[in-house]
């Protein structure tokens, strides 16, 4: 899986030499999962990355991107009174985001879908009352689905937020914190700040 991402960024990188633009990213991203018999809390992380951006037709581009993105949940258990523990999933995601819209320079109005897949480069967990949590993993590949809308300033600023769903679980010893054997899906919202060159 890995030198599927390797070949993906490669990919990207020659994209990008034909691109009409192309660009950097970054922004907030605040997302949540779904635990059974726990409270869920979301807390902010960040994301960024590259980007380039292909005119199809009048009102259609495509701009795919490479992004690290952190995502983050705070869950409070609420029947084994373990505590609450925060725990965060670093993956680098490829996109094929598809932009929708009207107007050109200096603004435009867009809106987007995006598939995505992922690999989760680091996760960790950890019990603020100290009690470690052993053997806890996010499973390593993820994919999903992103919507949302944009704005693009003088063909150089864009402005945009996405809700997304993604798939993915934890694995490993996690009975050690809830009554459940999986945390699912990070589903959440993206704030970004692109600009192109």
């Amino acid at each position: 899986m890995k030198r599927f991402f390797l070949i993906l960024a490669v990919a990207l990188i020659g994209v990008t030499a034909s691109a009409q633009k192309i660009g950097v990213v970054a922004g907030i991203t605040g997302a949540n999962s779904s635990l059974k018999d726990s409270q869920i809390g979301a807390f902010d992380q960040y994301h960024a990355g590259i980007v380039a951006n292909f005119p199809l037709m009048e009102g259609l581009r495509l701009q795919p991107e490479l992004i690290y993105k952190v995502k983050g949940t705070s869950v409070n258990d609420t029947v084994n009174g373990k505590g609450q523990v925060d725990m965060t999933v670093g993956f680098i995601e490829f996109g094929m985001e598809a932009q929708v819209g009207f107007g050109n320079d200096p603004f435009r109005v867009y809106g987007l879908a995006e598939p995505f897949i992922g690999y989760n480069l680091k996760d960790q967990g950890w019990d603020k009352a100290k009690d470690p949590i052993e053997n806890l993993s996010w499973d390593k590949t993820e994919y999903g689905l992103a919507v949302g809308g944009g704005v693009e300033l003088f063909e150089v600023l864009q402005a945009s937020i996405k809700y997304f769903w993604n798939m993915g679980s934890v694995k490993g010893d996690v009975n050690k914190i809830v009554n459940d054997d999986k945390l699912r899906n990070f589903n959440g919202i993206t704030l970004s700040l692109a600009i192109l060159f």
